[in-house]
C-alpha cells in the first residue's frame, strides 16, 4: 500500500507559486544624491516584494521630513516589479523664540534644520533660561546615527509632605505648590542641579536600536544635607520599535516634510498595530567619578492600535528598580507615568511599576489640521522597600489642535490626581501624538 501511495504522488504534477521579486530600485532627487536616498529605503533589489513591508518602507522615508513631495512608481513585470522614487527634497533652517511671563519668567530660542548637508539629516539647538537657571542642548540625526549633548544649571525647591509625597519641580520652575498642600508640608530644602549629558544612538536594524549616555550630575543642597555631590553615571539602552510614528516635524514650519499629509488624511484599509519596547541599565560609582553607588534598571512597552478612521488606542507599561541609589537618584512616579497628566507632587522609592491607557478621538481631520480629544488613565506604584507600595494615579483628558504647518500640538489638559484629590487645568504643548 505504501509503495502504491508513493507511486501515485510521484506521478502528480508539482505546482509552485513564484513570489514577486523586486528587480530594481531607482530614485531621482533634488538635493541629496539618489544613492543617499536609496540607503534610507529599506527595500532593495532582489528582495521578495511584500505590500505591507513596501508601505512601511515608504512611511520611513516620509519620516525623514525633508520632502515636499515623495512619489513611488511601480512598473509591473511578469515575475516582479521595478520601483522608482521621485523625491523633491528641500532644506530648511527655522528659528523660534519662546517666552513665558508671570512669577516664573523665562525665555528661550531654538533652531531647527534639515537636509543642509544633503544627507537627509535633521538637527536642533535650544537655549533658554529664567530666574531658576538655564539650559542648552542640541542634537543631530544622520542616517542610522544620532548624537545629543546638553547642559543645564537649575535651582529648585524640594518640599516634603505627609504620606510620602514630594514636590515635582520642573524646568525653569521651582515648586509652587506649598499653598495647595501647606497643611501637610513637613519640610523644604533649596537645591541646585548641574547636568551635562551626551548620547550616542545607533540603529542596528529596521526594528532595533541602541544608545549609550554618559551623564555628569552634581547636586548641592542648602545646609549640606541630603546627598549633595557628584552623581555621574552611564546608561545603556536597547529599543525595539515597529510601526511607531514620531509626531515631530519642525520642517513643516518651512513647508517641508508634509509629503504624506494627503495619505494620512485618508482612512486606513485595516487596523494598524504599533509596538515599542525598551530596556536600559544605569550604573555609577567611583569609576564614573560619582560619590555614590548607583545601579538602576528600567523596562518599558507601548502597544498601539490605529483604527481605520485614524483614532488610536494605546496601552503603556513600565517597571523600574534601583538596586543602589541615593535620594536624588531614586525612582520617581513622575518618570514612571507617561506624560499624559500634570501633577504638582510625586512619590519616590527604590522601585515601581506603572500602567496607562489613552484613546485619541479625532473630532476634526482636514487639510488645515487635526482636532483631537484624548481621555487617559495612568497608575504608578512606588515602593521604598518591603511590601509597602505608595500609589500615584491620574485621570483626565487633553483637547489638542495640531496645525500641519506647526508641528507641536497645543491644547488644554485636565488632570485629577486620584490619590490626593487635587485637580489641575493647564496648557500643554507637544506630548504623545
Amino acid at each position: 500500500m505504501k509503495r502504491l501511495l508513493v507511486s501515485i504522488l510521484a506521478l502528480c504534477p508539482v505546482f509552485t507559486f513564484a513570489q514577486p521579486v523586486v528587480h530594481s530600485v531607482t530614485a531621482e532627487t533634488n538635493r541629496m544624491k539618489p544613492e543617499t536616498l536609496l540607503k534610507r529605503f529599506e527595500i532593495k533589489a532582489g528582495d521578495i516584494f511584500n505590500e505591507e513591508e513596501y508601505q512601511k518602507a515608504q512611511a520611513k522615508l516620509h519620516k525623514l521630513r525633508v520632502f515636499r513631495t515623495l512619489e513611488f512608481l511601480e512598473k509591473k513585470r511578469k515575475d516582479g516589479v521595478d520601483i522608482h522614487i521621485k523625491a523633491d527634497d528641500r532644506s530648511y533652517v527655522f528659528p523660534m523664540v519662546f517666552a513665558m511671563s508671570g512669577k516664573k519668567r523665562s525665555a528661550g530660542v531654538s533652531l531647527a534644520s534639515g537636509n543642509i548637508f544633503k544627507q537627509g539629516e535633521t538637527a536642533f539647538f535650544f537655549m533658554g533660561g529664567g530666574r531658576d537657571g538655564f539650559s542648552t542642548h542640541g542634537g543631530l540625526s544622520v542616517g542610522d546615527h544620532f548624537l545629543y549633548a546638553g547642559y543645564s544649571h537649575l535651582k529648585f525647591e524640594q518640599s516634603f509632605y505627609q504620606n510620602g509625597w514630594m514636590s515635582a519641580p520642573g524646568i525653569f520652575s521651582a515648586a509652587d505648590d506649598k499653598g495647595n498642600y501647606n497643611s501637610s508640608l513637613l519640610d523644604e530644602v533649596h537645591g541646585r542641579q548641574d547636568d551635562l549629558t551626551f548620547t550616542y544612538g545607533r540603529k542596528l536594524s529596521s526594528h532595533w536600536s541602541m544608545s549609550v549616555t554618559p551623564q555628569y550630575e552634581y547636586y548641592s543642597y542648602a545646609g549640606g544635607i541630603l546627598d549633595g555631590g557628584n552623581h555621574s553615571h552611564i546608561t545603556l539602552g536597547l529599543q525595539y520599535a515597529d510601526d511607531i510614528r514620531p509626531g515631530m516635524n519642525m520642517g513643516a514650519l518651512a513647508g517641508v516634510g508634509l509629503s504624506d499629509k494627503e495619505q494620512v488624511l485618508k482612512d486606513l484599509p485595516r487596523v494598524r498595530q504599533g509596538k515599542l519596547a525598551g530596556i536600559s541599565y544605569t550604573a555609577g560609582g567611583k569609576w564614573t567619578g560619582s560619590d555614590y553607588h548607583i545601579q538602576k534598571i528600567s523596562l518599558s512597552g507601548t502597544y498601539l492600535w490605529e483604527f481605520k478612521s485614524r483614532n488610536m488606542l494605546a496601552l503603556f507599561a513600565k517597571a523600574q528598580r534601583a538596586m543602589e541609589a541615593p535620594f536624588s537618584n531614586l525612582i520617581r512616579s513622575g518618570d514612571l507615568l507617561f506624560g499624559m497628566g500634570i501633577y504638582d507632587r510625586e512619590q519616590r522609592g527604590k522601585g515601581g511599576i506603572s500602567g496607562g491607557i489613552s484613546f485619541t478621538y479625532f473630532l476634526l481631520r482636514n487639510k488645515t489640521g487635526l482636532l483631537g480629544l484624548t481621555p487617559f488613565y495612568e497608575q504608578a506604584y512606588i515602593t521604598s522597600g518591603g511590601n509597602s507600595y505608595q500609589p500615584h494615579a491620574g485621570v483626565g483628558a487633553t483637547l489638542t489642535y495640531r496645525l500641519w504647518r506647526f508641528p507641536l500640538p497645543f491644547g488644554i489638559n485636565y488632570t485629577k490626581n486620584i490619590n490626593d484629590g487635587t485637580h489641575h487645568v493647564g496648557v500643554k504643548v507637544g506630548g504623545h501624538f
